[in-house]
């Protein structure tokens, strides 16, 4: 369980990294791409403060 929400700030930063063609140049993801790796990370945060409020809250 501790180890899963490390997983939102390894996520966001690299959904931001990686659609920067400054920084990633020809290698930068595709709108449908970013698009989809934010539904991920949001949907993991999400499960993440679901579970948060489980343990915490009963």
């Amino acid at each position: 369980m501790v180890l899963s929400f490390g997983i939102p700030f390894a996520l966001i930063p690299l959904v931001l990294i990686s659609r920067r063609r400054d920084l990633m140049g020809d290698l930068v993801n595709r709108p449908v791409t970013t698009f989809l790796g934010w539904v991920a990370a949001l949907l993991i945060s999400g499960i993440n403060i679901y579970l948060l409020q489980q343990v915490f809250m009963g």
